[in-house]
């Protein structure tokens, strides 16, 4: 019955493919911008979630909490099944799910709901997700799947970079609803669209089988990391739960890697576990992640909470970041399918610590437009540096691993970016409290002497200063009063603490991303020798497959060796495309293929240098 069932995979030709390109990737980028958009957007609702529903601060940061962790979880899952099954309807699938979240939330009645339909929502994004590098290898001619790719990223910081300020509107003119309600026409439409425009396509290699113990062991290890990191802050990285949990993370992410290797339908392919580069894309993606994301939660808490701006005022401040990356887009798109990753990634991973480095000297305290003058610069740098290197880094991921498992391959590396994402958050915000308790320490003695001047209690000063620091660090409300002599100068010194403990984490951001370029100079694959290592392959799937017999030919092409790409879902549409046209139509495809990748090898060769 399986082996039946498997004859009927079959995928359209890649000619096919291409000629709706846009179409797919349109809405493939509706719902993309959508699952991007939810994970900053909530951020300007808390204090409107904390009035509306009567709640502290740590549980309405859940509705941010709950949705980061379930999306991080179900990454390679549904990246894998969506080979498995059908990407169209994981997509379809996964938009319904995430429009009726949003519909939901936007109905939640108590805080306790919101959390749960939060969670809800996050599924659906979770199973949209893997999809958007997938589907833009699958679509986009070899020769411009570079270009798609980093159109991806780009689109994923103009969400990221626009979820500020939609939200700040939104709650300023309606109400924290609205940031779910707008989400319920364009759902709609992306589902509709979908269901009228894509083909169905698999990774023909794949057995329908699915890998339960590997989905266990992942899911257990990505919840148990994330939720440690989250909650790390919280209860204090020295707490039992937190160490118990960050522990048991690492045994079961090993026992998932061994269970991997033995399995006999592994989620993951063994071969993606053994490419080097594809395994160095990642690791360089997490520690980006944590920089990139790390270092915008921090910048959002200088301006709101350091310098006093609104949440609508904070957002359209770091406006510049996402419109930096935006105009190297093009540059980007046009060395993407030239160059080998490595030579845009250095130059990217620079950018963005020199700019982490010069924010880091940002002035305490916010008295006019030069203040913000002064750190400009360094958001214009940081902006270059987030637009060059997620794109760079999709594209070295994607070129290592192009080939049938394009879901799952495209599911670790979103999951190495939530992760980073979240050390980040958690690792910079330690560096920022450890650094501050320092500053705060060295300036006992000028605060001391300057209270017993105004005969004021060593006490009383101290803990006026900490409960500045809190508000400026965004763990209480920030007080809009204008202290005066004494209390004024109290308020500046505790301005300046807060001011150091950001410096601080600035900087060990930066120094994470410089330690990750030797990492990054492995990515040394061009885009031209991956399509030819795939066309390489590609023929020697083909005959493999007029080898085999007859009754294994729907089920697709054997396993990739070590280290080596695999077949491409574009170019080679012949092991991982056309499936089950027949030896001959197979050959057909290859020669079809072949004699497009020396006509592009033709023209580089004739282009003047």
């Amino acid at each position: 019955m399986s082996a039946k069932k498997a004859k009927t995979r079959v995928n359209p030709p890649a000619e096919t493919l291409h000629a709706i390109k846009w179409k797919v990737f349109g809405v493939m980028m509706i719902a993309w911008f959508m699952s991007m958009l939810d994970m900053s957007i909530m951020n300007t609702a808390l204090p409107e979630l904390q009035h509306d529903f009567e709640t502290n601060l740590p549980n309405a940061s859940w509705v941010v909490n709950v949705y980061n962790i379930v999306f991080a979880v179900l990454l390679v899952a549904t990246g894998r099944l969506a080979d498995q099954f059908g990407r169209k309807k994981m997509f379809i699938g996964g938009l319904l799910v995430f429009t009726v979240g949003s519909g939901l939330c936007a109905a939640a009645w108590e805080i306790g709901w919101l959390i749960g339909f939060r969670a809800v929502q996050a599924i659906g994004a979770g199973m949209i997700a893997p999809l958007g590098f997938a589907m833009t290898a699958l679509v986009f001619p070899p020769q411009q799947r570079g270009k798609g790719l980093a159109m991806i990223a780009v689109v994923a910081l103009v969400a990221n970079g626009l979820g500020p300020v939609i939200g700040g509107g939104l709650i300023e003119i309606a109400s924290w609803h609205w940031i779910f309600i707008v989400n319920l026409p364009l759902g709609a439409l992306g589902v509709v669209l979908a269901w009228r425009w894509w083909p169905e396509t698999y990774d023909l290699s794949a057995t329908r089988r699915i890998d339960w113990v590997g989905m266990a062991l992942l899911g257990l290890a990505v919840s148990m990391f994330t939720y440690g990191l989250v909650e790390a802050n919280v209860r204090g990285w020295n707490d039992p739960q937190i160490l118990f949990f960050i522990q048991l993370s690492v045994v079961v992410g090993i026992g998932f890697v061994f269970w991997q290797n033995r399995a006999k339908d592994p989620m993951v392919p063994p071969a993606l576990l053994r490419n080097r580069q594809f395994l160095s894309a990642n690791l360089a993606m997490v520690i980006l992640g944590a920089g990139a994301v790390g270092g915008l939660f921090l910048l959002a808490q200088v301006f709101v909470n350091l310098w006093g701006f609104s949440q609508l005022e904070a957002g359209l401040c770091l406006l510049p970041i996402g419109v930096c990356g935006g105009l190297v887009w093009p540059l980007v798109g046009r060395a993407a399918d030239n160059a080998p990753a490595y030579r845009l990634a250095i130059p990217a991973l620079s950018s963005l610590a020199i700019g982490l480095i010069w924010f880091s000297f940002m002035p305490s305290t916010y008295e006019g437009v030069g203040d913000y003058l002064i750190v400009l610069p360094g958001l214009v740098f940081i902006g270059m540096g987030i637009g060059v290197g997620f794109p760079t880094l999709n594209v070295g991921a994607m070129n290592a691993a192009m080939g049938p498992n394009l879901g799952v391959a495209s599911g670790i590396i979103n999951t190495s970016r939530q992760l980073g994402s979240a050390l980040g958050v958690a690792l910079l915000i330690t560096v920022f409290t450890t650094t501050a308790g320092w500053h705060l320490s060295w300036k006992r003695d000028p605060i001391h002497d300057n209270s017993f001047v105004y005969a004021v209690p060593d006490p009383v000063a101290f803990g006026a200063v900490r409960a500045d620091i809190a508000e400026f660090s965004g763990a209480a409300k920030r007080k809009e009063t204008a202290p005066v002599g004494y209390d004024r100068w109290l308020r500046r010194e505790a301005a300046g603490v807060a001011r150091d403990g950001f410096g601080w984490a600035f900087r060990i951001a930066a120094l994470l991303l410089l330690a990750m370029i030797p990492v990054a100079r492995k990515l040394t694959l061009t885009p031209a020798e991956a399509r030819a290592n795939a066309a390489r392959m590609a023929q020697q799937a083909s005959a493999g497959a007029a080898a085999a017999p007859p009754a294994g030919a729907g089920v697709g092409a054997p396993g990739v060796a070590a280290g080596v790409p695999a077949i491409p879902a574009g170019a080679g549409a012949v092991a991982a495309g056309a499936g089950n046209g027949g030896v001959e139509g197979r050959i057909a495809e290859l020669e079809s293929a072949l004699r497009g990748l020396r006509a592009e090898l033709s023209e580089r060769q004739e282009r003047p240098r």
